[in-house]
């Protein structure tokens, strides 16, 4: 009976996790409150409020979602085809582009926002970053570099860059590369 109740808590959340999904990529985070998503999703904020999740976590599950399928399709680093890290790290950013542009109105809202939510949230979409990157730090390694570690964040940084671009001139992934190649090539220096 116990379980049950904890399955059907978790697919009631799955839902308006869902819901709040659609309505921050449609409205924008600022522009839904939780008697939207609460109307949207046949709930009171009374019921919402009891499962335990604030607007703020809802947009912090919203982007663990995100980042999970992303991490579900990351093919691992392979030496096979390998010529240079700089290589493998450029196309690997540019699927990552294609990826986030494809879903930018969502992205957008969680970079804009992100600040928001819990430390409990940050460390688990901090910890998604790091296997987000680890086809870069796999690819350092195989080239022998020094210091992956801080050119790794050095390199995350830079694709955050590069991802403003599209998101605030409608860039598209090949520009986002184009952008920060020569930043890039620096943190590869040797």
């Amino acid at each position: 009976m116990e379980a049950q109740k904890t399955d059907l808590k978790r697919q009631r959340l799955e839902t308006i996790i869902d819901i709040a999904h659609r309505l921050f990529e449609e409205s924008g985070y600022e522009n839904v409150g939780i008697r939207e998503i609460c109307q949207a999703a046949g709930l009171s904020p009374t019921q919402l409020y009891r499962l335990g999740v604030s607007k703020q976590d809802l947009l912090a599950e919203v982007i663990l979602r995100v980042n999970q399928r992303q991490i579900a399709n990351i093919k691992p680093f392979s030496a096979r085809g390998f010529k240079s890290a700089q290589a493998y790290i450029e196309t690997y950013l540019l699927k990552l582009y294609e990826a986030d542009i494809a879903i930018k109105g969502i992205r957008a809202e969680g970079a804009a926002f992100g600040w928001k939510w819990s430390g409990k949230y940050e460390e688990l979409i901090i910890a998604q970053v790091f296997q987000l990157i680890q086809p870069i730090t796999d690819a350092l390694a195989h080239d022998q570099y020094d210091e992956i570690q801080a050119r790794c964040y050095a390199i995350w940084s830079l694709y955050y860059v590069g991802y403003r671009h599209a998101v605030m001139h409608h860039g598209d992934a090949k520009a986002c590369i184009h952008g920060i190649k020569p930043s890039l090539a620096l943190c590869l220096k040797r």
